[in-house]
């Protein structure tokens, strides 16, 4: 029996309760990652004090690769063409979504980089750029969930790989806490799940329409 709230290729979308659940969940719990400022303060100063540098803009180029990986996925023909179509365009609005809601609550807590705290680095982002959650790790980890539910497959999980080296980067770079960047992907995560629990059953009729109207316009052979 398919767990209760959870996406699937064969049943149908879950109901809105479900989605508001994993959304309301991730919000707490990214939330709760407030609790270990103090020992993520001390790791992010382990991490600045080993010198230790990723190439520059690490994170927006991975970012752009998931971003390929979800298109590609989600277009690719085949046999199970219209139910990945649908998924992809649930899960893209989840990634929109949750990247909102990264910025509703950097605008409430306004807390500040580590960079203009801890370490001092002129290249810092300005003041009013705030740090937690970390918007990058959201969206990086919205796109690899997007992923792994359009594909539905084991080695689409990889794309959580790719996320988690973004999140690294952040905290190397020096502009996020390690807790900025779990909470994000927290978010990140529970937020396109709940997208695509809330969506799809708009998105698969629509993909449907689309997939006959395009069999219908291909000439005969």
């Amino acid at each position: 029996m398919r767990p209760p709230c959870l996406p699937s290729a064969q049943a149908p979308p879950g109901s809105p309760l479900c989605a508001l659940a994993w959304w309301a969940v991730g919000v707490v719990l990214a939330l709760s990652a407030l609790l270990l400022a103090e020992p993520s303060a001390q790791l992010y100063l382990t991490v600045a004090r080993s010198g230790a540098q990723w190439p520059e803009r690490l994170a927006s180029a991975l970012i752009i690769a998931l971003c390929a990986c979800l298109a590609v996925a989600t277009f690719m023909p085949g046999r199970t063409g219209r139910r990945r179509a649908a998924s992809g365009l649930a899960a893209g609005v989840g990634v929109v979504l949750a990247y909102g809601s990264s910025e509703a609550i950097k605008a409430v807590l306004t807390q500040d980089r580590p960079c203009r705290v801890i370490v001092l680095d002129p290249s810092c982002p300005a003041a009013g750029s705030w740090s937690f959650p970390s918007n990058h790790t959201t969206i990086a980890f919205a796109l690899a969930t997007a992923v792994f539910l359009v594909i539905r497959s084991w080695w689409a999980a990889s794309a959580h790989l790719v996320a988690l080296a973004a999140a690294a980067s952040r905290v190397v770079d020096g502009v996020h806490y390690p807790h900025d960047v779990l909470a994000g992907a927290i978010l990140g995560t529970c937020t396109t799940i709940a997208a695509v629990l809330l969506l799809e059953r708009w998105t698969r009729p629509l993909a449907a329409r689309i997939g006959s109207r395009r069999e219908q316009s291909q000439p005969e052979r």
